[in-house]
């Protein structure tokens, strides 16, 4: 894909994840207001437009898959590490792509059950930070604006997930980060990101703690003390 259609290309996935997610969201709503408690003929018109909701977002869902897939797919992963990254021609959008897929494993690794991530916000976030030369601040300064910037929604968490409420999303960015700071082949990817997010959890309250204090220098220094033990 030529690199002045990537940020395009980016912010139409985000539309048509958004409108998957969305879609999904209502089937759910609905289902939990119970129509077959209404009195007939309310009943039946609440069970048809339920239907009809159901049989639309799976077409959707089956849609987005498989333009995604066909369509605005390229040779961007989400295997290259941090470093590699910064250092590629493209890194704003291959730190999106990379961002995203990490940030899909580490939410469903943490019990979220429904999620929307939106890519285009790790690309605008690296554009403005990608002056600093240092990996570890990088991965800190990315790690502070995207916890902030609303651009994670978890609709459903499940109860027995170790993170609650909103740390949820600031352990999950960590997690992402230090993934990315981790060096692995492709075989091992999935693995090392789970155990990077197992990591984070282990350490939420300290990375809560920086987080809330806003301390950059503080934030990567444990990234880099926790690179070598993922």
């Amino acid at each position: 894909m030529p690199p002045e259609f990537a940020p395009q290309t980016t912010q139409l996935k985000d539309v048509l994840r958004s409108l998957r997610y969305t879609l999904k969201k209502g089937r759910d709503t609905m289902k939990e207001t119970a129509p077959r408690r209404l009195p007939a003929p309310a009943s039946g018109i609440a069970l048809s437009a339920l239907g009809e909701i159901e049989v639309l977002a799976r077409n959707v869902d089956l849609f987005v898959c498989s333009f995604a897939h066909s369509v605005l797919s390229d040779s961007a992963t989400n295997s290259e590490s941090l470093r590699e990254i910064a250092a590629s021609s493209r890194p704003d959008y291959k730190f999106s792509v990379a961002y995203y897929g990490t940030m899909k494993l580490v939410l469903s690794h943490l019990g979220a059950k429904r999620a929307l991530v939106n890519q285009s916000a790790g690309r605008r976030a690296f554009v403005r930070l990608a002056r600093s030369r240092d990996v570890f601040e990088l991965a800190a300064q990315l790690t502070l604006q995207l916890a902030d910037d609303g651009s994670i929604a978890i609709d459903q968490l499940d109860d027995r997930s170790p993170v609650m409420g909103s740390r949820t999303i600031v352990v999950a960015v960590f997690a992402a980060m230090l993934s990315l700071l981790a060096e692995s082949d492709d075989a091992e990817k999935e693995a090392m990101i789970f155990a990077a997010t197992d990591l984070a959890v282990a350490l939420q309250e300290k990375i809560l703690d920086i987080y809330q204090k806003r301390d950059s220098s503080a934030l990567a220094s444990l990234f880099e003390r926790c690179a070598a033990h993922v």
